[in-house]
């Protein structure tokens, strides 16, 4: 296990669901919770992938756009929080969790961007 899977994994208040790099040709799946390894099908994990890299390419034009650095995307579920941390225009890391209230979204993030992807 890499050691951004660690260090996101030890976030206080988070509890992770699944950790994949995506590459600019295909992902790799660091880490997935026991009890959620059934509940994605290959098929489904392949949909998300092809979804989340469409999302990076719209995500740099955004950044060119405002004059800003795209440190990471945070998307809000119901019950899950996902972050999408880009390393380069075509890589980035995919990492979700458990929804709790309070959630420690900050220290996700500094953890995310503290360790190489």
């Amino acid at each position: 296990m890499s050691q951004v899977v660690e260090t996101l994994r030890g976030v206080d208040g988070a509890t992770a669901r699944v950790i994949a790099h995506l590459g600019a040709l295909n992902f790799t799946v660091e880490y997935v919770r026991d009890d959620l390894e059934s509940e994605y099908s290959d098929q489904d994990l392949e949909e998300a992938y092809q979804l989340l890299m469409a999302n990076q390419v719209t995500g740099d034009d955004f950044t060119d756009l405002i004059g800003e650095v795209f440190q990471v995307q945070t998307l809000f579920f119901e019950n899950i929080v996902a972050l999408v941390v880009p390393s380069a225009r075509y890589e980035a890391l995919f990492a979700s969790f458990d929804r709790r209230d309070p959630f420690p979204v900050i220290d996700l993030v500094e953890a995310a961007t503290s360790e190489p992807v």
